[in-house]
């Protein structure tokens, strides 16, 4: 059994690896641009225009652009499908 304990200096060189992996992981990455920058995007409705989706399209539309990084446009299209 005493050969199955680490000693510690094992022990102590493992965890100043470990420590040494996570500190070199964290290092400063490039910056990068936002990805929706400069970019619309289109909510596709398939109701009527004052159906209740539409409101709800419109009203996220209105407020979601500030949420995303890039801050992209957003725009709503009501595109009804064939009159039955």
């Amino acid at each position: 059994m005493l050969g199955v304990v680490p000693s510690m200096h094992k022990i102590f060189r493992r965890i100043i690896l470990m420590i040494g992996a996570v500190l070199l992981g964290l290092g400063s990455a490039p910056a990068q641009t936002p990805f929706y920058q400069g970019k619309s995007i289109i909510i596709i409705v398939g109701y009527q225009n004052g159906d209740g989706y539409d409101i709800w399209a419109r009203l996220l539309a209105a407020h979601m652009g500030k949420h995303i990084p890039g801050n992209p446009s957003f725009s709503c299209r009501t595109c009804r499908g064939r009159d039955r």
